[in-house]
């Protein structure tokens, strides 16, 4: 890392906890790569302090932008002067930026970081049903993503499923009343019928836990894609490849989303570099048992944007 001086731009990524994060790393390597005079450094923040934090945050004029960790991304969306449409609709923001004005202003790129990574793997959705388990920040994002693109380029069906009462039905109203896709709550996990299920809970993180769905019932054609980014290949993802089935873990999603950081921070250099060739971040955030997949990654047997769509 280059030393840091009083010219130094200060990127920041407050969660709580913040032990486990992966960004500062990525963005490091990147800024480094670039001969960029920046740094990204996480920071410890209580919930009950994050809102006097952020505004105070961006008082200092060399911090150029925060990145959003849990448990604070539901509660940006009040704290900024403006946001995009998809973190309006899922109440989320996970990027925050001051603008020229002095205002400060975020957006969501879950939703991105999810169709890059279905598309970096062929993993068809486009016109597809898909059967989202969880309902909470990140489950919100994936379901805007795919259902913002209609019934053709985005998910013709989309079912939330998600054990807490009410929170799956909440949810899925406010997106089919937006967008034209189908979607519903359903009161079971059951993948049966589904072409894609994402696991967007944060089930299955433990070897002892119970899988979040039954990959036994399956269809033979349909994928699985697990964001969690803890202990991969979790227990879920090890199920359904065992049973032969296209099943990705959710480094993608964070590698895919880096280029929407970097061109939202004002440096689209660095985001074409990334979009070009993200191996050398891959390097530092997959584990060793899926080291293998950063160069010949597996991808879902569909060899033309044809038989995707």
């Amino acid at each position: 890392m280059a030393k840091i001086s009083g010219g130094t731009d200060i990127y920041l990524i407050p969660g709580d906890p913040i032990t486990n994060v992966r960004a500062p790393r990525m963005f490091n390597k990147v800024f480094e790569r670039c001969g960029l005079d920046a740094v990204m450094l996480p920071v410890q923040v209580r919930e009950r302090d994050f809102a006097v934090w952020l505004k105070a945050t961006f008082l200092a004029r060399n911090v150029k932008g925060v990145i959003i960790a849990p448990p604070h991304k539901p509660q940006v969306v009040h704290l900024l002067d403006s946001c995009g449409l998809v973190a309006r609709v899922a109440r989320s923001v996970n990027i925050v930026r001051r603008t020229s004005e002095g205002q400060l202003e975020g957006d969501l790129f879950d939703g991105e970081g999810i169709l890059g990574a279905l598309d970096w793997f062929n993993i068809p959705y486009r016109g597809k049903r898909v059967l989202i388990l969880g309902a909470g920040v990140s489950a919100a994002a994936i379901g805007v993503s795919l259902a913002q693109g209609g019934t053709t380029q985005g998910a013709e069906f989309i079912a939330f499923y998600d054990p807490v009462p009410g929170k799956a039905i909440g949810l899925a109203t406010e997106l089919d009343g937006f967008f034209d896709a189908n979607v519903v709550a359903v009161d079971s996990s059951d993948p049966a019928g589904y072409d894609l299920v994402v696991n967007a809970s944060a089930v299955g993180l433990g070897n002892d836990d119970p899988l979040p769905c039954d990959v036994g019932r399956m269809e033979p054609h349909a994928a699985l894609f697990d964001i969690l980014l803890r202990n991969q290949p979790t227990p879920l993802v090890r199920a359904a490849r065992s049973r032969g089935l296209h099943a990705q873990p959710g480094f993608e999603m964070l590698i895919q989303q880096m280029p929407f950081y970097l061109d939202y921070f004002g440096l689209p250099e660095a985001a074409q570099m990334v979009r070009e060739d993200a191996n050398f971040v891959r390097e530092l955030i997959y584990p060793p048992a899926l080291a293998a997949e950063i160069t010949q990654p597996l991808r879902y047997p569909c060899t033309s944007a044809a038989s995707v769509a």
